[in-house]
């Protein structure tokens, strides 16, 4: 015979019940928004579906992921990809955190500062990039005027496949690094003054401190924001396909255009279904790889 709960229990069975509720609506959008496509998408990856024979569809086990690394389209798009991301995050790491260093002290205009440094976030991606578009333009854009003015020879921002890149990686770099410095900002102020200020009395200089202190202090902070940088780095697609469309020819080409492309104008879907899932395997798989590295979840040893 089951024994009556008592009234804690059935408070905490009432309050379990309540929070599965309070969660449900975001949990059903979640698997419709995320959990599904990714198996249909995982699903198509091992057959060869395409959208102009919608009536063929056989399974072909690994042919997909077998022509995909064999495809020197694919090896191309992935250097891409890796030069995009390691560089666009490598700056933002250094302006965010050197911006955030020098904010860091209350003086006069510094909130000015912040707010200034804060804006690009604050805008509407798409209309930061169609601007952005207009201002490497070769022969109205500002950027050519300000390298007139300096005597130096216009650039063809976008259609040479030396300046091409580079320039997605500047836009990438003005948008992102406030996140950078917005994370970098919060760490420095969560800081125990303690450990410096000793620091400080044993004849420590400015940079001493910074590099010796505060940076290591700071570094579980630059973590995180550097996983979250870098995953997104990955699969960045607006720019790319705004700016330069992954020309010129293939300068520009990153994993997911290359899937989009596979997908969408190519009507490949069992092949681009393939790319999706590598790009998530990859990205899984070198984030595990860092935070491992990092040590950031290390559980600290008892005192």
């Amino acid at each position: 015979m089951k024994q009556p709960l008592t009234a804690a229990a059935r408070a905490s069975r009432e309050r379990r019940r309540f929070i599965l509720l309070m969660l449900a609506p975001a949990a059903v959008l979640m698997i419709g928004l995320t959990l599904l496509p990714f198996l249909v998408s995982l699903g198509l990856s091992f057959t060869n579906y395409a959208l102009d024979t919608p009536d063929r569809l056989d399974f072909i086990a690994l042919g997909n992921y077998l022509r995909l690394f064999s495809d020197p389209d694919f090896w191309s798009a992935l250097k891409v990809t890796l030069v995009f991301t390691v560089a666009a995050v490598a700056i933002q790491l250094v302006l965010g955190v050197g911006i955030a260093a020098l904010l860091h002290h209350e003086t006069r205009g510094v909130p000015v500062l912040r707010l200034v440094y804060l804006l690009p976030m604050a805008i509407t991606p798409v209309a930061a990039v169609f601007t952005f578009r207009m201002m490497f333009s070769p022969s109205l854009g500002v950027f050519n005027y300000l390298m007139v003015l300096l005597g130096l020879p216009p650039q063809d921002w976008l259609g040479s496949p030396g300046m091409a890149l580079g320039s997605l990686i500047f836009v990438d770099c003005w948008q992102w690094t406030p996140f950078i410095l917005l994370i970098a900002a919060g760490g420095l102020a969560a800081m125990d003054d303690e450990p410096l200020e000793a620091a400080q009395m044993d004849g420590a200089g400015p940079f001493a401190i910074f590099f010796h202190h505060r940076l290591p202090m700071l570094f579980p902070y630059l973590a995180v924001a550097m996983v979250f940088r870098a995953i997104d780095a990955f699969k960045t697609f607006d720019i790319i396909f705004v700016l330069t469309g992954g020309g010129p020819g293939i300068a520009t080409r990153t994993l997911n255009l290359l899937a989009f492309k596979q997908g969408i104008q190519f009507l490949a879907m069992g092949y681009a279904g393939a790319i999706a899932i590598v790009m998530l395997i990859a990205t899984l798989v070198l984030s595990q790889v860092f935070l491992r590295r990092a040590q950031l979840f290390q559980p600290k040893a008892a005192l």
